[in-house]
């Protein structure tokens, strides 16, 4: 396998979700999946991790000492062009309702893939004006580190 060494546009990317989590957290379990191919998604956000960083002050020294903490997988905040006729969008609307974890998996252009695991914690309508198009803004919750595939 050979690292892309190049920088590369997201036209062309798909972001895809399963109501099924897999068998095992890794290529072969998300690769068991069915995904629905969510449409018209204008920007996937960010993910990644981030480590707490907490901070010990003793008074004898008065120095602060810091160490890493829990990670958090973060969130995406994704905006997409709404179409409730979208069997991606309409998966997504209904994990918006339910507690449930989700699995959701991110195709590059590059044929790279990150496969997430997630809640969807919002599924908001948004307004504007004459001009603009109707769209929904999505947060999907990451649970755990992404599993990355590299062509």
């Amino acid at each position: 396998m050979v690292a892309r060494t190049v920088i590369e546009s997201l036209a062309g990317s798909v972001l895809s979700i399963s109501a099924g989590l897999p068998a095992t957290y890794d290529l072969s379990g998300y690769g068991a999946l069915g995904w629905t191919a969510v449409g018209q998604v204008e920007n996937y956000g960010n993910h990644g991790v981030v480590g707490a960083i907490t901070e010990f002050t003793p008074v004898d020294t008065a120095v602060v000492a810091k160490v890493k903490g829990s990670k958090n997988y973060g969130t995406m905040s994704l905006s997409i062009g709404h179409m409730p006729g979208d069997a991606g969008q309409a998966l997504v609307k209904l994990a918006s309702e339910s507690s449930n974890r989700y699995s959701i998996k991110l195709l590059y252009p590059d044929t790279s893939i990150h496969y997430l695991d997630a809640l969807v914690s919002k599924f908001e309508y948004v307004d504007g004006a004459v001009n603009d198009v109707q769209k929904v803004n999505v947060d999907l919750v990451l649970c755990r580190a992404p599993v990355i595939f590299l062509p």
